[in-house]
């Protein structure tokens, strides 16, 4: 997506229990790109269940002393949409 510098997705669990994908995803320089467009976007492209649940726009994505991804510290952020 042109809008999208950079994205990571998790499978989380929601309010009961069960295991959801959620999107952190990085802005590109200068956009603004909301949950409803990425999910429009992503749905003309992939299967329903492929597109997550939630997205959560964040600044950057958390990095380990090693430059991989935090997967521990994105689970730790609660996804909005």
């Amino acid at each position: 997506c042109p809008l999208v510098a950079g994205v990571a997705v998790l499978a989380l669990p929601d309010d009961r229990g069960e295991l959801r994908l959620a999107a952190f995803v990085v802005p590109a320089p200068g956009a603004a790109p909301t949950p409803s467009a990425l999910r429009a976007f992503l749905l003309a492209r992939l299967p329903e269940h492929q597109v997550p649940s939630a997205f959560t726009i964040v600044p950057a994505l958390p990095l380990t002393p090693n430059g991989k991804l935090d997967r521990r510290a994105l689970a730790r952020l609660r996804p909005t949409e």
